[in-house]
């Protein structure tokens, strides 16, 4: 188990590589999202067709539409009492000075006589109607009434009251005349009551006096009079409101700016042969497109929060899901920040031109085959938020990157013995390109840029994923791990080792073959990798290719050991872990391989040289020879995978030796094999715990089940959980393990 001191180190160690890497991201996104830059200075022509690198507001065009928009408000005019009071005013004095006209024409003067000279008159009283006298001027007077009514309202109203509507005035009946009045106050106050310019005052009038036609019983020829009465003596009741005009130049104003003109990303802004304008110019350093232009300290503070975020999503992603990885050795997590690292820098050239580019499916395939398909959609799912920024945020990007990784991931996550590399990049490829042309389908792209996105996708995704399987020997020797696709060439039988070992041992030949049919079962059995159990089961024992007759398997009549001595045996026997480490390095087998046939052995006894041994002493006199003379020198398994093996070999070479013919035979050896593991302490670094063990005893049970044609016996499991045991040895010795501690610990 790891100290506290150990893994603070890594701890500390992979911390400064994740702050590295997080700075060169910073960088990388910075860059690659900024603009390309032109040199171009105002009444300069443009040698370059320059295109939006986003959408953006045109703030000289929205500036002009919002004043185009101020000036087509009109003044704002509001109803004024004042001069409504005026032209009621005004319309009653006319007629007032009217009347007054005709009182003095037609009317008799009232004289009082006084007979006694001493008493005081009596003051005029109006007279009765039994009194009122009415005369009857000529035509001299009436010419003389007249000319005094238009002299008298021009004086008092500054009216200019046509002779000829003087004239009907005077010399109306009475009767008429008060019709005539009684009309002109109702309409007067009608009229004044409304919110009237000079043309909607000319059509009140004209629709009066329509009204009038229309509806007078009598004196109907009267209705063009009262027009012309009321056009004299009424004007327009508004008057111009600064404020409320301001105001509403101000809402049209702020209602342009508030919905700008937007220029969409790609949208050419500036052709070949324009000459730059001040307004161009200004846009252009707007848009950060003009050489020289301030650094762009918006830019760069909004991607560095933008990753810190992210790193905080990151940091609580591996703490639930991978917190091994945060402990793990350097190597590791510098392989998987390369992953990370190299599409983002090379999406940084790539994907301003041609969004669709970015070789984001590199992550997917090895981070897949390295980390696994969880963690590799939540890398790729990082990876597409960081470089979205340098695509401006293209809405096909996000969706095409999405589903070819996953596609990507879930294809490599898949590979079986049958697959091979083809499947993961048609299948890619075909993805991003069905994705592709539907998502710029629906956006009602051109065919141009449709076929262009098509084409980008289908490459990058190609592309990526063959780079991806490609440089994975590399990682291999970066963080000491081996791909399923590698594994898989590996397995083939055609490999040069696999080849030899079946031409020069062909009994380990078959033993491997059995041994890594167990291993693969007991480790699909506890969730370890059963593609390494089985590939490293395939190649644990090729250093028996050193001095293959040495071992059993390849025996076919007399036996070498019967000439040697058991210490001499012992060394030769001993010494195949190591045989196999050398031979494996030199076919370059990759370190996960290695550690099984290194491992597979660990510290076990050869009990049998050793017995041997003991007797030929005791036969002699001698003391016995020491024990860790008859032991191997190799480490003990340190993964579930080497325990595997090494239970597996075990179990295959003592079923073979034992001529085991039953299950119920098999059951106990197994048992009795696993406990002598055990009991030598050889299962303590590998991980395994008793549950697994129980496991991997019935996996290989059903193994062996198939072997002799039975059905493996299914027991009732007990209720009750199993008491922990601090000595293995207190199980007896039948080897029973039912009721051993959860892990296998010292």
């Amino acid at each position: 188990m790891m100290k506290g001191t150990e893994k603070k180190t890594r701890f500390a160690i992979n911390t400064v590589f994740v702050i590295i890497a997080g700075i060169a991201m910073i960088v990388t996104v910075f860059f690659g999202s900024s603009p390309e830059q032109y040199d171009l200075q105002i009444g300069d022509i443009s040698s370059y067709d320059i295109a939006a690198p986003l959408d953006f507001a045109d703030n000289a065009e929205t500036m002009r539409r919002a004043l185009e928009a101020m000036a087509q408000i009109p003044n704002v005019m509001i109803r004024s009492d004042k001069l409504s009071s005026a032209s009621s005013d005004s319309m009653r004095q006319l007629m007032q000075l009217v009347q007054e006209r005709r009182d003095a024409l037609y009317k008799e003067p009232y004289i009082s006589v006084i007979t006694d000279p001493v008493m005081p008159p009596d003051p005029v009283q109006p007279p009765s109607p039994d009194d009122d006298r009415t005369r009857r001027p000529d035509n001299h007077e009436i010419e003389i009434a007249v000319s005094s009514l238009i002299s008298a309202v021009d004086q008092s109203l500054g009216l200019i009251l046509p002779s000829g509507d003087a004239d009907i005035l005077i010399r109306m009946a009475e009767e008429r005349f008060h019709n005539l009045k009684a009309i002109i106050n109702a309409e007067t106050n009608a009229i004044t009551v409304k919110t009237l310019d000079d043309a909607n005052l000319r059509t009140v009038i004209d629709e009066t006096v329509t009204r009038l036609e229309n509806s007078m019983e009598y004196y109907r020829a009267d209705a063009p009079l009262v027009g012309r009465l009321l056009a004299l003596g009424i004007r327009p009741n508004v008057e111009y409101n600064e404020e409320a005009t301001e105001k509403a130049r101000q809402a049209a104003y702020d209602r342009v700016m508030s919905d700008p003109v937007m220029i969409n990303r790609g949208a050419r802004i500036i052709s070949q042969g324009d000459v730059i304008t001040p307004e161009t110019r200004s846009m252009l350093e707007e848009l950060n497109l003009i050489v020289g232009t301030k650094f762009d300290w918006r830019r760069l503070a909004s991607i560095t929060l933008l990753m810190l975020l992210l790193s905080m999503i990151a940091f609580l992603f591996f703490r639930r899901y991978a917190s091994e990885l945060l402990y793990s050795t350097p190597r590791t997590v510098i392989a998987l920040l390369i992953a990370i690292l190299l599409p983002l820098i090379v999406s940084a050239y790539l994907v301003r031109d041609l969004p669709l580019s970015s070789p984001i499916y590199f992550a997917a395939v090895v981070v897949t085959a390295y980390f696994g398909f969880r963690m590799s959609i939540f890398v790729t799912s990082l990876l597409i938020v960081m470089i979205a920024p340098m695509t401006s945020f293209n809405p096909s990007f996000a969706i095409v990157a999405l589903t070819g990784c996953l596609v990507a991931s879930l294809f490599t996550k898949g590979t079986n013995r049958q697959d091979n590399y083809a499947r993961i990049i048609l299948a890619t490829s075909l993805t991003t390109a069905a994705t592709a042309f539907l998502v710029s389908f629906l956006q009602k792209e051109s065919w141009a840029l449709i076929t262009s996105h098509v084409t980008q996708a289908v490459v990058s995704g190609a592309l990526s994923v063959i780079i991806g399987i490609g440089i994975m020997p590399l990682f291999e020797l970066i963080f000491d791990t081996v791909s399923p696709l590698r594994l898989i060439e590996l397995s083939q039988p055609g490999h040069p080792l696999l080849k030899r070992l079946f031409v020069e041992a062909p009994g380990t030949s078959q033993h491997a073959m059995m041994v890594a049919n167990l291993a693969d079962t007991a480790a699909e059995a506890i969730g370890a990798d059963a593609m390494i159990a089985r590939v490293g089961a395939y190649f644990h024992d090729v250093g028996k290719l050193e001095a293959p007759l040495m071992f059993t398997e390849n025996q076919s009549g007399e036996n070498p050991h019967d000439q040697l001595t058991p210490l001499e045996s012992a060394r030769i026997i001993t010494r195949h872990p190591e045989d196999s480490m050398a031979i494996g390095k030199k076919y370059r087998l990759p370190m996960p391989l290695l550690r099984i046939a290194q491992e597979h052995h660990g510290t076990t006894v050869l009990q049998y040289f050793w017995n041997k041994a003991c007797r030929e002493a005791e036969d002699r006199g001698d003391e016995p020879p020491p024990i860790e003379s008859f032991r191997y020198r190799t480490p003990l398994p340190s993964t579930r995978e080497s325990a595997i093996v090494m239970l597996a070999d075990s179990t295959e070479a003592a079923m073979r030796s034992e001529g085991v013919k039953t299950l119920e035979q098999a059951e106990q050896l197994i048992k009795n094999i696993f406990k002598d593991k055990i009991d030598q302490e050889q299962l303590v670094t590998s991980g395994l715990s008793f549950a697994d063990i129980e496991t991997i005893i019935r996996s290989f049970l059903r193994v062996y089940a198939g072997h002799f044609h039975e059905r493996v016996p299914y027991r009732q499991q007990k209720a009750n959980k199993p008491s922990r045991l601090t000595d293995p040895s207190s199980t007896g010795s039948s080897g029973d393990v039912d009721h051993l501690p959860d892990r296998v610990t010292r």
